[in-house]
Parts: structure tokens; C-alpha cells; sequence
């Protein structure tokens, strides 16, 4: 009987060689670049950042006022699909932002290839390879590289590679309600594991089309093919590179904070300025950081396709390359001509730096203020009871939240209940739907979450007259499943009028015409509009407060909601960075699955905490490194 001998790697794509291998071409780069790839990196992120940025925004106006609209709403969002005006636009804007990303990580890998092949960043050679790559965008071949780009690699949190993309992430409210069932958790776990695989894999399409003139479908079937392989050693690699980028994020921190707290204890009276200094220099080291690690991986993708030519079947094809081998690299730059180009550096880096430090100094002062944001539990507190339920709601209540957020949805009898699923399989793990189910039905029911709580679903006369008996105040979100009775808002109304609860209480909901209709049918009432996505601006409504959704808020939502005389309130925030930043922002709520943690933090914050407690919120916040 004769066995097959099982093929192995070629000598250089080995993992035990491949991986040093890697990580060595990742660290040339940085040597032979040196500053004017730093250069090139933040060239490539203000460029887009000032010119395509706007565009994007006029563009994206353009297409709300197309349909009618002047902020960014679920109604909002309907209308522009439903408008060919404004889908003409959105596709406009989604083609401008693709070439623009992909044109920007396409510069970046030809810069390092030319440094690599010893060229030298020659502008001349640049110009000629960025008009190359222009024309090769706008072919029809590219789109998939393209999609891959704009959509696969920020969802897999590697958005630090283009500042057009680095907002796109999964919304917090979808992984967080994923992340409180065990299936979900899988569903989440597998999608971050495939989009994750699929970024590395298909990882050498960029330097296969930007350097080789590959076009971009057939560019991701060789990366895909090259990688089969390699990509044991391709991950081993690119986690040594973010681990390192790690721990020089956090020394940067520690550094950034230091001369701060200095202060704090020897002059207290100059803190804020030795704050706003530091957060200064943070910020342009923090970008070196970012750009360090950026060409560190294109270098290191490069060099695995250099290893991979021939399996490729592109031995000896140059493409758009320039002609120098790789054996003809120019020699490493001596130690005291490296020292003194990092001086002219440092030196250079220490302009933008006091820029940064005065434009920072009136907002370190304004982190003196006493957030008055009030902190409000997502629908009770899950440190001590299923969201939802009376055990959830006291929890709450002890850890002293200023409100409870809670959601009702009604039943087939017509009654209400606390619940915000409108089936019933994440948390009682059966089939039925809320909307089939009587009150008696439905509160006879036990529900349990991931930490082992469990309780019966109650009514809502159960639930506020247990609010009221802990004297916790309600942020009731009027919960809709589709199958509601057409006085759904007039019933709800009555039953809380006839607990003496209505105006005890104040409202919200995802449904515009809900929310205003309730505003109508009882004017002093205190109701809010929860939206899902937003952007803009604040939408026009009656409403008197807007409930935005972590991930959709910016300043100019914040701002346009005051300038209108509305609260904003943000869900669901539960990081940690995240609370203090919120709080920091003074927003008017902050909708929380860790009240405890929200409430301690807005204790400690006010004239008497340390300055270097408040530049640390800002460092967090303001430098970005992934």
C-alpha cells in the first residue's frame, strides 16, 4: 500500500520562517521610510479628511433634502429609498467614498513598495502611479476589491486604516442585545470570526492590484490562494504588530499623564495647562503610532507576496513596479544620520504639538464642570434581576439610578406588560410571540438571563406600582410588535391615568407617530423619539427630547437638539470610556446596562477631581490608535 507524501510549504513560506520573516520586512519599512512615510500616512488621512469628508456630508444633504428631510430618521431613511432623487445620490456618495478609501490604501502600499525597492518616495514616481491607479479604480473589475476595502475591513475593527471608514462598526445596541443569550453570543462570536478570516485572507488584493496592476476581482483570488497556507504565520505576525502597537499605546498613556499628575501634587493652578500640553503632544504621537503600524502591515503584506511570486504564477511580471530587485535595496541609513533625522523630526512634531495644547486648553478648563447628566437603567439593572422585571427595577432602584428605563408592549387581550422582545425565545426560550398571548398568559411565564436571574414577565400595573413603592421615576418606552389595536397609545394613556402613574412618569418611543401621537393626546407630558440611526441634525418633531443610539451620536446632534430646546438622551452606553465620555459631554441622559458604574463615575467628577483624571478621559477620547 503506498501513501501520498502530503505536499509542504516552499522553505521561505514555512511558519518558522515566514513569521520573523514578515515581522523583519514590517521593520525595514519603518528604518527605510523613516519620517517621510509618516508623512505620506498623514498626508493620506488629512487629505480625505478635509476634502472627501465634506462631500460626503453635502452629498448625504442632498439626499434627505430630496426627500423631504433635513436629519437622519427611520422615517427619514425610508424616504430616501423610496425616492430615486436621493438614491441617485446615496449611490453617488457610496462610489465616492469607496474610490476615495481605496485609492487612499492604494498610495500608502505603492509608497512602502518604493521604499522597500529602494526608490525612495520620488513625487514624480508617486504622481505617475496615483494617475495609474485612478484610471484602474474606475474599471468595473475593482468593485470587489472595493467592497472588501470599504465594508469587510472596518467591521473587523481595522478601521484605523482609512479615517473614512473608521465610524463603521456593528451598532452597539445589535451586538449588546446579541451578547445577553448564548445563541446570540455565538451568532456574534461566528460572524467577527468569519468577516475576521475573510480580512486576511483576501489581505494581499491591495498590494497585488496597487503594485502589480492585478485587476481587483482576480487580485482577491490570488490572496485568497496565497494565504490557503500562510495564514497560521500572517496572523502570528499581525498580532505581534497590534500587540506592540498596543503597548506602545499604553506607554504613551502613561507618559501623556505623568507631568499632569506632577502638577496635580506639586501646582495644582497649572495642571490644566500642563494638561492640554500633553494632550497636544499625545495627539501627534498617537498618529505616529497609528501610521507606524499601518506601513509596519503593508510592508510585511508586501513581503509575502514577493515570497508567493511563483505560486502566483507572477514570477518575473513587474507590472507597474519599478524595475530595482529586491536585492538591490539601498543600505539601512547610519545610526547618527537616523539620530538626526529624528531630531528634525521631534523637532518639527513640536509645532502641531503646541497648536494642539492651546486649542486644548479651554477644554481641559471646561472638564472642571459637575456633569448634571442623569444616569437611567436599561430596562433596570442586570447586575441584579432580568431586565424587565420587578427583581431588575429594585436593583435598580437600591443602586440609586435616577430613572429606570422600561419597555411595555401590549397584549392579545389588550393588556400591557414590561417586555421588549417581542418573542419570547431569548429570554423564556419558547416559541410564542408577545402579541399571542394574554396578560394572564404572559405574566404566568418565568424569564432568566445569562447571569442565572430569573422572574415572572409582569404586568404593567405590577411594575409601576412596584416603582412607586421603591420611588423610582420611569422612562416607559411605548414597544411596539405590529399586532397592536389601533388605540394602542389611548389605552396605555387610560391604564396608567386610572394608577394615578401618568404624569409620575415620562415617555418615549421608536415610532414617530406613536410618540407624537401621545404628545397630542396629552400635551404636558414629558415624551421623547428614540432614534435607531441618526445624523445631521435633530429631526423635526413635538417631541420634547430625543433618545439617540451611542453609536449614531456626534456633537453636531447634540448641539442642533439644544439650539432647538431638546434634551438628549444616548443608549445604550455601557463601556467604560464611553460613560465618562458622555458624561464629560454633559448630554442630558444616559441610558446604561451598568447604572452603578455610571453614578460612581459622576460622583467622582466635578472641581476637586485631579486634572490627570479628566486628561486621561480626554487621551482616551482624542487619540486615536485603533
Amino acid at each position: 500500500m503506498t501513501s501520498t507524501a502530503r505536499p509542504t510549504a516552499p522553505d521561505g513560506l514555512a511558519f518558522r520562517r515566514l513569521v520573523p520573516g514578515l515581522l523583519r520586512a514590517g521593520w525595514d519599512v519603518l528604518q527605510r521610510g523613516e519620517w517621510r512615510l509618516l508623512v505620506v500616512y498623514a498626508l493620506s488621512q488629512v487629505i480625505p479628511l478635509a476634502l472627501v469628508s465634506p462631500l460626503i456630508h453635502w452629498m448625504f444633504t442632498q439626499a434627505l433634502a430630496s426627500a423631504g428631510a433635513h436629519a437622519v430618521t427611520s422615517e427619514a431613511i425610508t424616504g430616501m429609498l423610496a425616492s430615486g432623487i436621493s438614491v441617485t445620490w446615496l449611490a453617488g456618495l457610496c462610489v465616492v467614498a469607496l474610490l476615495a478609501v481605496s485609492l487612499q490604501l492604494s498610495v500608502l502600499v505603492v509608497a512602502v513598495d518604493q521604499v522597500r525597492r529602494g526608490a525612495g518616495l520620488r513625487p514624480r514616481i508617486l504622481r505617475a502611479k496615483l494617475l495609474s491607479l485612478m484610471r484602474r479604480l474606475t474599471r468595473p473589475g475593482f468593485l470587489p476589491l472595493g467592497m472588501y476595502l470599504f465594508l469587510v475591513v472596518p467591521l473587523t475593527q481595522a478601521g484605523v486604516f482609512s479615517v473614512l471608514t473608521h465610524s463603521i462598526a456593528i451598532p452597539n445596541f445589535v451586538s449588546g442585545e446579541l451578547l445577553k443569550s448564548t445563541q446570540g453570543t455565538l451568532v456574534y462570536a461566528s460572524f467577527l470570526l468569519v468577516a475576521g478570516t475573510a480580512a486576511l485572507r483576501y489581505s494581499l488584493a491591495v498590494p497585488l492590484f496597487a503594485v502589480y496592476g492585478v485587476p481587483g476581482g482576480k487580485a482577491m483570488r490570488l490572496s485568497r490562494r496565497a494565504t490557503a497556507r500562510t495564514f497560521p504565520a500572517l496572523l502570528a505576525a499581525g498580532g505581534t504588530a497590534a500587540a506592540a502597537a498596543l503597548l506602545a499605546g499604553a506607554a504613551l498613556v502613561v507618559l501623556t499623564i505623568l507631568p499632569t499628575l506632577a502638577a496635580d501634587l506639586v501646582y495644582p493652578r497649572a495642571a490644566a495647562g500642563v494638561a492640554a500640553l500633553a494632550l497636544g503632544a499625545a495627539q501627534i504621537t498617537g498618529v505616529a503610532i497609528a501610521g507606524s503600524l499601518v506601513l509596519f502591515v503593508a510592508g510585511m503584506l508586501l513581503e509575502l507576496v514577493d515570497r508567493n511570486m511563483p505560486r502566483l504564477g507572477l514570477d518575473g511580471q513587474s507590472g507597474e513596479r519599478i524595475a530595482e530587485p529586491v536585492a538591490a535595496l539601498a543600505p539601512p541609513v547610519t545610526r547618527s544620520r537616523r539620530k538626526v533625522t529624528a531630531a528634525l523630526v521631534a523637532g518639527a512634531a513640536v509645532v502641531p504639538a503646541l497648536i494642539l495644547g492651546l486649542i486644548n486648553i479651554p477644554v481641559m478648563e471646561g472638564l472642571r464642570d459637575v456633569p448634571r447628566t442623569l444616569v437611567l437603567g436599561h430596562r433596570g439593572f442586570s447586575g441584579g434581576g432580568v431586565e424587565n422585571t420587578i427583581s431588575g427595577l429594585r436593583a435598580a432602584a437600591a443602586a440609586g439610578t435616577d430613572l429606570v428605563e422600561m419597555d411595555v408592549m401590549q397584549t392579545a387581550d389588550g393588556g400591557f406588560v414590561a417586555m421588549h422582545d417581542a418573542s419570547l425565545a431569548r429570554l423564556a426560550a419558547r416559541s410564542e410571540a408577545v402579541a399571542d398571548l394574554t396578560l394572564s398568559e404572559l405574566t404566568s411565564i418565568t424569564v432568566r438571563d445569562q447571569f442565572g436571574h430569573a422572574d415572572s414577565i409582569p404586568s404593567l400595573r405590577d411594575y409601576v406600582l412596584a416603582a412607586r413603592e421603591a420611588g423610582q421615576p420611569l422612562l416607559i418606552e411605548l414597544k411596539l410588535h405590529g399586532g397592536e389595536t389601533g388605540d394602542y397609545v389611548e389605552r396605555l394613556v387610560a391604564e396608567l391615568e386610572s394608577l394615578n402613574a401618568l404624569e409620575q412618569n415620562i415617555y418615549h418611543s421608536l415610532s414617530l407617530e406613536k410618540a407624537e401621537e401621545l404628545k397630542r393626546l396629552r400635551p404636558g407630558l414629558y415624551v421623547g423619539l428614540t432614534l435607531a440611526v441618526a445624523g445631521v441634525a435633530s429631526p423635526e418633531t413635538t417631541a420634547d427630547f430625543i433618545v439617540v443610539e451611542e453609536a449614531s451620536y456626534t456633537p453636531a446632534v447634540r448641539e442642533s437638539a439644544w439650539a432647538d430646546g431638546k434634551e438628549v438622551y444616548v443608549w445604550t452606553v455601557n463601556g467604560a470610556d464611553a460613560i465618562r465620555s458622555m458624561l464629560r459631554d454633559n448630554v442630558d441622559g444616559i441610558i446604561t446596562d451598568h447604572p452603578d458604574m455610571a453614578l460612581a463615575d459622576r460622583s467622582s467628577m466635578g472641581p476637586g477631581e485631579p486634572m490627570s483624571s479628566k486628561l486621561y478621559d480626554a487621551v482616551m477620547r482624542f487619540v486615536v490608535i485603533f
